[in-house]
């Protein structure tokens, strides 16, 4: 093998590989979550970061149809993409609750269990209206980030007019002392990947 092809960046070697435990969750909280944040001191308008594993990139699919064409069927796109399925990750509660509690109060404040349904925010101001728009004050955009063998981010996922559908239950047992594992569930519109230069960018 020539020197020029082992140069090749574009080669793949059999250590050249990405790990499944490499992933990390980036949430920016939702408009009404950080409204309620002055009044709630459990919540933080931080974005919340979680180890997550499981699902965490869907199919992306631009289907084909079928064309005829002097006696014989060709194959082209449709340049359409169907709606995304909704993205089940899981991950760890942490020994605090917290991000079980910041996700069951985003899935709650849809249907307020002492308010009645969610009637979006009390006395909006017109900035508010203007920024955010108010049949989107429950959604908002997260991340998640593909990291390398050295914790560089490689990738990073976005999902944008995200929401929380489903949380996952807890299972109890005095007889085992694993650690607590759920599931959450989110819909989302649009998917879009940018590539990262693997410098600069450690998580720690």
């Amino acid at each position: 093998m020539s020197t020029e092809i082992c140069a090749n960046p574009q080669l793949q070697s059999p250590l050249n590989r990405s790990s499944k435990d490499k992933f990390i969750l980036v949430l920016e909280l939702p408009y009404i979550l950080r409204k309620r944040a002055a009044s709630d001191p459990s919540l933080n308008i931080e974005p919340l970061q979680i180890s997550i594993f499981g699902t965490v990139v869907p199919d992306i699919i631009v289907p084909e149809v079928d064309v005829r064409y002097a006696g014989q069927n060709f194959h082209v796109s449709t340049y359409t993409r169907p709606n995304y399925p909704p993205l089940t990750i899981n991950f760890v509660v942490d020994n605090d609750y917290k991000n079980y509690y910041l996700l069951w109060r985003w899935l709650d404040v849809m249907n307020l269990a002492i308010e009645d349904y969610y009637g979006g925010t009390s006395n909006p101001t017109n900035d508010d209206r203007v920024i955010i728009g108010s049949q989107f004050e429950y959604q908002t955009t997260y991340s998640i980030l593909a990291l390398n063998e050295y914790n560089d981010i490689a990738l990073e996922f976005i999902y944008s007019k995200a929401f929380i559908s489903t949380l996952g239950g807890i299972n109890y047992s005095y007889r085992e002392g694993d650690i607590i594992e759920a599931s959450a569930q989110f819909h989302f519109a649009q998917l879009d990947i940018i590539k990262k230069q693997p410098k600069n960018n450690i998580i720690t």
